[in-house]
């Protein structure tokens, strides 16, 4: 009974490991409704905080009144949020309120009798949180709604104010606000927000200058590689300038990053010009590892062919991430202009053996050892399943490996794809797998010639 029950612990040990090693399936639930609420300030396309489309924004606006004002965008959910779960909203934080007696608030809210909001527990400042952060531009703040002693409180929606005790003419954007649930399947591994801006680095947040250029181009799945983001640092070369790729779910430790970038300014391109770049993954607002800049020793650079002048930039990152932080700037020689064509993650590519008899070879392969023939994954992810097609697209019996049924000479070929387990869509990663048969070798021809003396 001991021997049983903890072979019983070790297999619900290993399931448990094995599923803590596969990423959670989370999409985001947007707030779905809007109120607006100003007071000497207005608040313009209201219902595009609430359209679930994360490049759309309304608009708070405080006029030039004598005793300022303030604007509030409400965003509701269409049903009650447990307590204890965390609430996004994407803002953008123009550096035009920088220096200026503004207060930007996070509230979260309940509804009352009446479907209006209230607010329940502490509220947040954004403008605080964001000086921390030397930035301005696009932000996504997260907060799990509380009052002041700590104890999570269930709300209704959340609100974001902007206020000023004097009228300044100044305005700024709310995006959206949203929750993660899980969801099976989902849609994995795509880029589905962007946000850009920029920071101090070397210098004053005040004296930072450049920004990015049409942002979402860099995530547009343009398969012509016709349209680009393009960050430029300005005149101040010691700021930074920042784009941010968000993914609808987080990788896999071992996938990598995969950027399509041009130095619009020179026709070729190396790892040393690409001075005060980086990349920093997160995962949520928590930075994974180190950045990755130009000296990093798994960063690769490779020329596009076919594309003229732009590079392919990757490298595999060992933990998983749902955010890429590229930057540019805030050292001196830095590039002053650089274009992002293409920005994703990418799983491995499924590698495959040809064995014989579960013995490796390299081939070709006689036909009268066809029935010896396996095609084996080698590079197995526990958290896919691996899919195989003939040439003509027809599906075969999933599993790590194939054995085909062939009964003539030729050269076949065959395709493999991963597909994390929970996803939705494929990761584009479909491999094809060429074998080589030959026939048997033909019978000896004998010449017998006789013996000239």
């Amino acid at each position: 009974m001991k021997y049983l029950l903890c072979l019983l612990g070790c297999c619900l040990f290993s399931l448990l490991t094995n599923a803590q090693n596969c990423p959670v399936t989370q999409q985001r639930k947007y707030a779905t409704q809007h109120i607006e609420e100003s007071s000497a300030g207005s608040v313009s396309e209201g219902e595009k905080s609430a359209d679930a489309n994360p490049k759309t924004a309304s608009t708070l606006s405080i006029g030039l009144a004598l005793l300022g004002g303030s604007a509030t965008q409400h965003m509701g959910f269409s049903s009650r949020v447990q307590a204890g779960t965390p609430v996004s909203v994407k803002i953008n934080y123009p550096s035009s309120l920088l220096g200026l007696a503004v207060t930007v608030t996070v509230q979260p809210f309940v509804y009352n009798g009446s479907s209006s909001p209230v607010a329940t527990g502490r509220s947040w400042t954004a403008s605080s949180l964001l000086a921390l952060a030397s930035a301005n531009g696009d932000f996504i703040m997260t907060v799990t709604p509380q009052n002041n002693s700590g104890v999570n409180l269930p709300y209704d929606g959340v609100s974001v104010k902007m206020s000023a005790t004097v009228g300044l003419g100044l305005s700024m954007n709310v995006y959206d606000a949203w929750i993660m649930e899980t969801v099976n399947p989902a849609a994995c591994n795509n880029p589905i927000d962007v946000l850009s801006g920029a920071r101090a680095g070397a210098v004053q947040l005040l004296n930072a200058t450049g920004g990015v250029t049409k942002p979402w181009a860099a995530i547009d799945d343009d398969p012509t590689l016709a349209t680009y983001a393009t960050l430029n640092t300005g005149a101040q070369v010691l700021s930074e300038v920042f784009e941010t790729v968000v993914f609808s779910t987080p990788s896999k430790p071992g996938d990598s990053l995969y950027i399509v970038l041009q130095d619009p300014g020179a026709a070729l391109l190396d790892l040393g010009l690409l001075k005060g770049f980086a990349i920093q993954p997160y995962l949520g607002d928590n930075p994974v590892g180190a950045p990755i800049t130009n000296n990093a020793s798994l960063l690769n650079l490779r020329l596009l062919a076919g594309a003229g002048n732009k590079y392919v930039l990757s490298a595999a990152v060992p933990a998983s991430f749902d955010r890429l932080d590229i930057k540019m700037g805030g050292v001196a020689n830095a590039l002053a202009s650089l274009r992002l064509y293409d920005v994703r993650m990418v799983a491995p590519r499924p590698q495959i053996e040809l064995q014989l008899n579960g013995i490796p070879d390299a081939g070709p392969v006689c036909i009268r050892d066809v029935g010896k023939i396996k095609l084996q994954v080698t590079n197995i992810d526990p958290c896919a399943t691996y899919y195989w097609y003939k040439s003509d697209n027809t599906p075969l019996p999933a599993g790590t490996s194939f054995s085909p049924v062939l009964t003539a000479a030729g050269t076949y070929t065959w395709y493999v794809e991963a597909v994390r387990n929970g996803c939705s869509n494929q990761v584009k990663n479909r491999m094809p797998v060429t074998v080589k048969i030959v026939p048997v070798p033909g019978s000896p021809l004998l010449t017998i010639q006789p013996n000239n003396p």
